[in-house]
């Protein structure tokens, strides 16, 4: 995977997810969480299918998402040890600015809510109604308050 100017495809924040083919550009999205990596994989889910994904931070639950697209490689500022053992266990190659042991949460306080939902489980197809499951329930909350 060349990795040679991956930083640069996040044009200083515009973006938080650019997917690539060939090196040309076929999607851009800009978001929190695995938002992003659901909205483009519900979409458009043949974007990904052989792709190179840069993302800003990538736990095990877009890991997971990114290999059920069939991506090809993923490139990450930051990306969770778990994540980063996850798609290399699943044959795809990955690279990052900074590697971290533990994703944590907005807060600061724990672990990423999505990144704990899965962290035991070891099949791409058993993470994705996990992580469906995690974000209406943040959701859930969030409309409560």
């Amino acid at each position: 995977m060349n990795m040679e100017n991956l930083p640069a495809l996040f044009e200083n924040g515009a973006y938080t997810l650019v997917v690539q083919k060939d090196g040309v550009t076929v999607h851009k999205d800009f978001g929190r969480g695995v938002g992003p990596a659901l909205r483009v994989f519900d979409a458009q889910p043949e974007l990904l299918k052989g792709a190179l994904v840069c993302d800003t931070i990538v736990g095990k639950a877009a890991a997971a998402i990114y290999l059920l697209g069939g991506a090809s490689g993923v490139y990450a500022e930051t990306m969770s040890a778990a994540a980063a053992d996850f798609l290399i266990a699943n044959g795809v190659d990955c690279a990052c600015e900074t590697k971290t042991e533990k994703l944590l949460n907005r807060q600061g306080t724990g672990l990423c809510p999505f990144e704990q939902a899965v962290l035991e489980l070891e099949r791409p197809e058993d993470c994705l109604p996990v992580v469906r499951a995690t974000l209406a329930r943040l959701m859930a909350g969030k409309n409560n308050k």
